[in-house]
This record gives C-alpha cells, structure tokens and sequence, in this order.
C-alpha cells in the first residue's frame, strides 16, 4: 500500500475510536460549560506546561482562525475556572483546570483501552509501529519544522495499554501533517486568510465571495477580511472576476498543486523507517482493528 493510502486508513480508524470514549467525556465536557473547541484549548495549555498560552500559540497551527475567536474561548475558560488571565490575552490552567484536564485524559483513555477489540499482542505491535513512525518525524531535519508534534508528543501515554496510545499516536501524525502543510505555503508571503480562499476556490469550485464568507464564518472573520483576500489574490495573479464570479487562474492552480505537492514530500518523508513488509502489516492490523471498533 502507497503512503498516502496508508495515511487515510490510518485517519478512517482514528475516526473510529473517537465513539468510543465520547460517552465517558461527555458527563464532564457538558458539566463544564465549555464547549469541544474550548477543551481542544485547554489540552494545548496542559502541553504548554510552563508557558502561558495567548491566541498567539493557537495560531501557529491554526492560522486561519481569527485571534478574537481564539481570545473569546480562552476568556470562557477563564470565566469557568479553568484558566486564570495573567496578561493582557495571556492565560494559563488554574489548579482545578489542570485537574480538569487530567480527568477527562483519564476518562477517554479508559474507555478506549476497555474498548480495543485486538488481541493485546496484535494492538501492541501496531502501537509499536506508529510510535516508531512518530519518532522518525520528531527526528527527520526540517522542513517542516516539528511544532504541533512535539506538543501533541508531550500527551503521549504509556505503551500500555495499547489504543490509547495508537490513538494518540494518530493525533501525532496529524500534527506533524499540519506542521508540513504550514511549512509549504508560508514562506510565500500570502496571507492566511487568502490561502484558505484559494484553496476553496480550487478545491470546492466557490466562485462567489458569500459562498466563502458562508463557508469559513467559523473562522471569526468579517466579510471584509475575505473581501481583501481576494484583493490580494487578484494582485498575485492567483485568481480573476468579480465578487460573484471568481476564477482561478492557471497560476494560481499551478501555486496551490505545487502546495499539496510540497505538502505530501514533507510529511511522508519520514515513513522511510518503515518497510514494504511493515507496511502491508500495519494495513492489516488496522484494518482489524477498524473493522472491531465498527
């Protein structure tokens, strides 16, 4: 099995493993008065540890949020209890978030390894391979550098048992994806707002400037902020048409292939630490464990 096949079986189980442990979460999560995205915040501030987290920390991964949206979700989880505002946009985990946090680790990881349907041996070797995959991308040169992946490694559990581990092992790996990604367009000087317009240009055919506004509202932008992504997309040559008519243009098609390009060298890079023999096992382990968790 090609990498690129591999990567998207491996991203159909790690979808499988999230029902799993949501009814053991999901007493808590609703307890708290914080949403999902708001939790996702609050594990990046246990990874943080020592340092405070702002909307700046959450943007290097996610650029394309605005930094109001990612302040008004901090400032929830200060309001809650959880994080405790030392600065101006600068928070970090109180006692009892940290402990929060903690908790609902423990919960979705107890509901996982109860639920994993391989033989202790056979999920074993699986967690085995993707911590070794793991390991290769925090050790291969960059690009990209490994930003997103050594925080998510900090989360990493014990080997055993075995599917929390492989899950958090997924949750590594899609990491390190978003670090190649970043890595393959920022250099260019294009604002995030502008990449992620022409990306929905070229991939979903939106041709209207509401249609994007629509789509990305979960973003935190106004329309004005897109509007001027397209401005700027028009200056490099990217895209043409009016506001209810947009194109890409064959520039701007060859710059955003040449993206995913550059996307795919960096990330599959290190997959080299595996064999063509390894591989097909791994297909077949987790195409067991897939089928077990349906």
């Amino acid at each position: 099995m090609e990498d690129r096949s591999l990567w998207q079986l491996m991203r159909e189980t790690w979808a499988k493993i999230e029902p799993c442990y949501l009814p053991a979460i999901d007493p808590l999560v609703k307890k708290s008065g914080l949403g999902r995205r708001e939790w996702g915040v609050l594990l990046v501030a246990r990874t943080l540890e020592l340092e405070d987290i702002t909307p700046g920390h959450l943007m290097i991964r996610g650029p394309y949020t605005a930094s109001e949206r990612y302040l008004a979700w901090l400032s929830n989880a200060a309001r809650q209890g959880y994080l405790e505002k030392v600065g101006e946009g600068c928070f970090r985990l109180t006692p009892f978030g940290g402990k929060a946090v903690d908790t609902f680790i423990h919960l979705a990881r107890e509901a996982m390894a109860e639920a994993d349907p391989l033989i202790p041996e056979k999920s074993q070797k699986l967690a085995e391979y993707l911590g070794r995959l793991v390991a290769s991308c925090l050790v291969t040169p960059a690009p990209p550098e490994p930003w997103a992946i050594k925080l998510s490694h900090k989360l990493m559990p014990d080997l055993q048992p075995p599917l929390p581990y492989i899950e958090q092992a997924f949750s590594c790996l899609e990491a390190y994806r978003d670090d190649a990604h970043l890595a393959s367009w920022q250099n260019s000087g294009i604002s995030a707002t502008a990449f992620e317009t022409l990306t929905l240009i070229w991939r979903e055919s939106l041709e209207t400037l509401d249609d994007i506004t629509e789509k990305l509202k979960h973003r935190g932008h106004s329309r004005e902020v897109y509007a001027n992504a397209l401005a700027e997309l028009r200056d490099r040559g990217y895209i043409v048409g009016v506001r209810s008519a947009l194109k890409i243009t064959p520039e701007g098609r060859v710059f955003r292939e040449h993206v995913e390009t550059m996307t795919d060298r960096y990330f599959y890079n290190p997959w080299h630490c595996l064999t063509q023999t390894e591989k097909k096992e791994i297909t077949e382990l987790l195409t067991s464990l897939g089928e077990g968790l349906s």
